[in-house]
């Protein structure tokens, strides 16, 4: 089994994130063995103090598609993540995540006569499963959000990028990914890209109420929070040099938001699985310091085969992780199994990882893995596949 996490040219400085933001609007460098010592938590950045001069997610909003495909730049943070399940002709299968994060520094942009000033940082995560070989490959870069270096639009159509790591609408309800496997944060030896067509099939599902996701009690503690699912996804995929072409199912979400984790939290549980018979399912609980989740947190979508949704909390499910792995790499011991139940609606789903380690380690620590999915609902047997995501356990 491997696991890689590299830049085979370190043209920015691989600090953790905050040391990093403020490497790129000062100075400063530093080297890839220093980044993997000092590699922290997604928590450890969003429960950081923010700016009151930033905009918070207190009531819902209106989106509006394609424009709030795009950047929020009055809000602090802000990620597009695309993850999908995918197999070649002969049957093996490959999991993928690709995520673009947006970090403010300042609420508003000073005045500049530089092309490359900026208050906006982009970083970006590539990660690919090879489940048949027991790999898993990771990559991570980053670059200001100016000089067309990186950067997100709307309007008049979807582009979020960070160099030659680009997600693209090439027509209406269409996005292209593209990770090219000669990028130069890609190790040559390793050959890991992408290319990948997603066909949007159903209208965004708008988590929380109306799109605002609360993460805790605190006024503007929330997020505006939306999914596209059951995504029709074909192209070709690169794993040590070698391209095949796949076709799957892919998730995007896109979340924007200025205070996300309160006092006492330190990560989060998040699922998003997809069924053969249209049902999709995403949850997430916060975890607090002895790793329980908080019962006041479990919060879920749950999206029927004709596009009913349903909004689902604690007491509408049952979360119990199964089995643990430990990374041989942090040393953190994260859940690698759960049955999911839900009692009154008769669904009881197992879920898999496709393989233990698909730990991303860069200047972010966490766990980011494909799974498949077995189970029934309502008596009936069901699968599929999908994605979980676990923060925090590298304390």
């Amino acid at each position: 089994m491997t696991t890689q996490s590299t830049q085979l040219k370190p043209i920015r400085p691989p600090f953790i994130f905050y040391l990093w933001i403020v490497s790129l609007a000062l100075i400063g460098s530093a080297n890839h063995v220093e980044s993997q010592r000092n590699s922290t938590g997604v928590s450890d950045v969003l429960s950081t103090e923010t700016d009151a001069g930033f905009a918070r997610a207190l009531a819902p909003m209106t989106l509006q598609f394609p424009r709030d495909h795009g950047a929020h730049p009055e809000y602090q943070i802000e990620w597009w993540y695309y993850t999908g399940n995918l197999q070649a002709d002969d049957g093996k299968a490959f999991g993928y995540q690709l995520t673009f994060f947006r970090f403010a520094l300042t609420p508003q942009m000073p005045e500049r006569t530089s092309h490359f000033a900026t208050n906006q940082v982009y970083m970006a995560h590539f990660a690919v499963t090879d489940a048949a070989q027991g790999e898993y490959f990771c990559f991570e870069r980053r670059s200001r959000g100016a000089g067309g270096l990186a950067g997100a639009t709307g309007e008049p159509t979807y582009k979020v990028w960070l160099e030659d790591w680009s997600a693209t609408e090439t027509e209406p309800d269409v996005m292209r990914l593209h990770v090219p496997s000669t990028s130069d944060h890609i190790e040559a030896e390793s050959q890991i890209g992408l290319s990948l067509d997603l066909r949007q099939t159903r209208p965004p599902i708008l988590h929380g109420d109306r799109g605002l996701s609360q993460k805790g009690p605190e006024l503007g503690n929330a997020t505006y929070y939306y999914s596209l699912v059951g995504m029709e996804t074909a192209g070709e995929i690169t794993v040590n040099g070698r391209t095949v072409a796949v076709r799957g199912i892919s998730w995007m979400d896109h979340e924007f938001g200025t205070s996300f984790l309160g006092e006492g939290f330190v990560g989060w549980d998040w699922f998003s699985l997809q069924l053969e018979d249209g049902t999709a399912l995403m949850l997430y609980c916060l975890r607090r310091s002895d790793q329980s989740c908080d019962p006041q947190t479990f919060e879920g979508t749950l999206v029927y085969p004709d596009g009913r949704q349903l909004r689902v909390r604690k007491t509408d499910f049952t979360l119990t992780p199964t089995r643990q792995w430990t990374s041989p790499e942090s040393g953190a011991t994260y859940p690698s199994g759960w049955d999911i139940t839900f009692p009154e609606l008769t669904i009881a789903l197992q879920v898999e990882p496709l393989i233990p380690n698909q730990e991303f380690r860069a200047s972010f620590t966490y766990w980011e893995g494909a799974v498949q999915v077995s189970g029934q609902i309502g008596g009936a047997v069901v699968s599929g596949h999908g994605y979980v995501e676990l923060t925090g356990y590298e304390r």
